[in-house]
């Protein structure tokens, strides 16, 4: 496995247009253009790549939180299909989906009804409808933090 500074050398060379900075955190922003890596991370090279597929992929904003896992499995297909061969890297499929599994958990949290435990529906952004009892409820936005869930109504 290549040092990550040479892999982060290569990619600034490569992605002229983007911008890679050192953080705590990997992470893409579209408003910036950069992409955020956490060098000292387990496997931050694979991370890097999956981050730089939301790049290349034009990932911004989500609508609904069901997007948001989808546009995290492109930018991994993305990383393993089209970049991992450019730059001689593998990444294990397990790491990939126990990463996409982080996801699958907080769309259940995010999804399963605060009254009776049913899997509800987004009806808007963050805001969800049991299908089973019709409670009404929202949640925070955010997926490094712990799910909330409020209740709207007592329907």
């Amino acid at each position: 496995m290549q040092p990550i500074s040479s892999l982060v050398a290569k990619l600034r060379r490569d992605f002229a247009q983007l911008t890679f900075v050192e953080a705590d955190v990997s992470r893409w922003s579209a408003k910036t253009q950069t992409v955020y890596f956490a060098p000292h991370s387990p496997h931050a090279e694979w991370v890097l790549l999956h981050e730089l597929g939301h790049a290349c992929l034009q990932h911004a904003d989500y609508r609904r939180d069901v997007e948001l896992l989808a546009m995290e499995r492109d930018a991994w297909e993305y990383a393993t299909k089209t970049l991992t061969p450019k730059y001689n890297i593998t990444i294990e499929p397990d790491f990939i989906e126990d990463h996409l599994d982080t996801y699958r958990d907080w769309l259940h949290a995010k999804s399963t009804c605060p009254r009776c435990t049913l899997t509800g529906v987004e009806t808007s952004k963050q805001a969800y409808r049991c299908l089973g009892c019709q409670h009404v409820w929202n949640t925070n936005k955010g997926t490094q933090t712990r799910v909330r869930r409020y209740s709207r109504s007592s329907a």
